[in-house]
């Protein structure tokens, strides 16, 4: 799960003879975040001249060092052992430098001094003097250390570090900086986020709607009789018998004929004689086809037209299966919701209440009464949540993405019968999947509904949608809710109101 991170960068300043301490350093650093910062959201980032300076003019080399990090860092760890390192033009080296612009901004900085053995070959004694100086400098002041091996340094820093940052005052300071900003937002029939809860009309959120049904089927009806063939020919009666033992023409049936000719009927469209005249597609009785059934023959032209009166049919029975859901559900309106969370934290286990007058929200025992064969429909061949619910966009994730705990169940699918001619009764099933879709609370108190919604996680500047669309009876005037999570110490109270937004659609 992701987490938000405050990010500290300390700076490594040291002379040129200091090198095994500064992987001493990464590695104590490297623990400290490896140890603590998912717990305490606190990241350590090192920098230092080697790897994060680059060339740029215009300026003295520590004053352009300074301009494009040390400025910038939160803390330092200063180490020196023999070289003082080069002047700058206000100081004795860089290091001193470095050290005194933490200090003066108030930062923390940790000092080392090492106390390692060094062969007097190597010893610049002028140098070195400057080192004890910068030493007696701060002796008074206490804020060094001295070590004489890389492991006695390593001990040193990694509690030093540990101790500063993980300090109540620093780990206060932390949780003081990352808040969680929860408040309710609407979407708009745009699937635009908006400040107020816009009133409009329910539109299934699915791909096939009724309008779009009608435009295929009066394509495939355009399509089909586009599609001239000649009728077929007619063998000698001793032929077409030793042809039949084998081969039988193909033909639409008349029940499946009667079909396509009431829905054309119903849209207004004539049919020509020859709209289902196969030509001389014919059936194989010997051989079956890789799907199973019977092997179809003939031309490229006559299959094509046999498929596409199959395709006729097939979104006929769809679009008849689909029709009576649309209608139930045509005039109904709803709001869309959504939870935002603006601050820097991430929260966890929100509760949110909604407060809306009871002669407005339409719950689920008042939905529309679908009969059994609608029910298994909407169970057997959809997605419940999908029609009903609020799908992720740019702007927004859906409400699936901040579930935790698995509190909603995968679309319940319905055995069908094994006794020839029973339908099993899906009314137990229907109101079940109903329940995990509209996975809202509903209390009733008196002239208003409280409605509770629970959210496992939401990350910092995100917005995830309620899990549903909520049906409401008429336009009022706004959501008085309160939200309680795991990191907001205080009850969140607001009000979003509801807008008119059906004359915009």
């Amino acid at each position: 799960m992701p987490r938000n991170v405050v990010q500290y960068d300390l700076l490594i300043s040291c002379p040129g003879d200091i090198t095994s301490e500064i992987s001493v350093i990464e590695d104590a650093v490297l623990q400290f975040n490896t140890q603590f910062s998912d717990a305490l959201g606190i990241s350590i980032r090192t920098k230092h001249w080697r790897k994060n300076s680059y060339a740029q003019s215009g300026g003295k080399p520590q004053a352009l060092l300074n301009e494009q990090f040390v400025n910038d860092c939160d803390a330092a760890v200063a180490v020196l052992w023999t070289r003082f390192g080069t002047p700058t033009d206000e100081y004795g080296s860089g290091t001193e430098e470095e050290v005194e612009i933490m200090l003066s901004s108030g930062k923390q900085v940790f000092m080392y001094f090492s106390d390692k053995p060094l062969s007097p070959s190597q010893l610049n004694e002028e140098s070195y003097k400057k080192v004890q100086a910068f030493r007696d400098k701060y002796k008074d002041r206490g804020i060094y250390f001295t070590y004489s091996s890389d492991d006695e340094f390593e001990k040193l820093f990694f509690a030093h570090l540990s101790q500063y940052f993980l300090s109540e005052k620093r780990v206060a300071e932390v949780k003081g900086e990352r808040h969680s900003e929860l408040k309710i937002v609407g979407i708009d029939q745009s699937q635009h986020i908006s400040d107020n809860a816009p009133f409009i009309r329910f539109v299934p959120n699915t791909k096939m709607t009724r309008s779009r049904y009608l435009e295929r089927i009066r394509a495939l009806f355009d399509d089909i009789s586009a599609r001239k063939l000649e009728k077929r020919i007619e063998m000698p009666e001793k032929i077409a018998k030793c042809t039949l033992a084998f081969n039988k023409p193909v033909e639409i049936s008349e029940s499946e004929q009667k079909i396509i000719c009431s829905v054309a009927d119903q849209l207004g469209i004539n049919i020509a004689e020859d709209f289902f005249v196969l030509g001389n597609l014919s059936q194989s009785t010997m051989t079956p086809s890789i799907m199973g059934g019977a092997s179809i023959t003939g031309t490229k032209a006559e299959e094509d037209k046999y498929d596409t009166i199959q395709e006729l049919l097939e979104t006929i029975s769809k679009a008849l299966e689909w029709a009576p859901i649309e209608c139930a559900f045509a005039e109904k309106r709803c709001l869309k919701l959504a939870l935002q969370n603006g601050g820097t934290d991430v929260d966890e286990d929100i509760e949110i209440s909604l407060t809306i007058p009871k002669g407005s929200l339409l719950p689920i025992c008042e939905f529309p009464k679908l009969n059994n064969d609608e029910m298994g429909y909407l169970l057997n061949d959809c997605n419940m949540s999908e029609i009903f619910g609020i799908c992720s966009t740019s702007m927004y994730s859906d409400y699936d993405s901040s579930i935790v705990t698995n509190r909603r169940f995968s679309p319940r699918v319905s055995m069908p019968s094994i006794f020839p001619g029973h339908t099993p009764d899906y009314s137990n099933d229907f109101e079940s999947e109903l329940a995990d879709v509209f996975c809202y609370s509903c209390f009733d108190e008196g002239e208003k509904y409280i409605v509770k919604l629970k959210y496992d996680y939401i990350k910092h500047n995100a917005i995830i949608a309620f899990p549903s669309v909520i049906f409401v009876k008429d336009l009022f005037d706004g959501i008085p809710y309160t939200i309680t999570s795991k990191n907001s110490p205080e009850i969140v109270s607001g009000e979003i109101k509801i807008t008119d937004d059906i004359q915009n659609q």
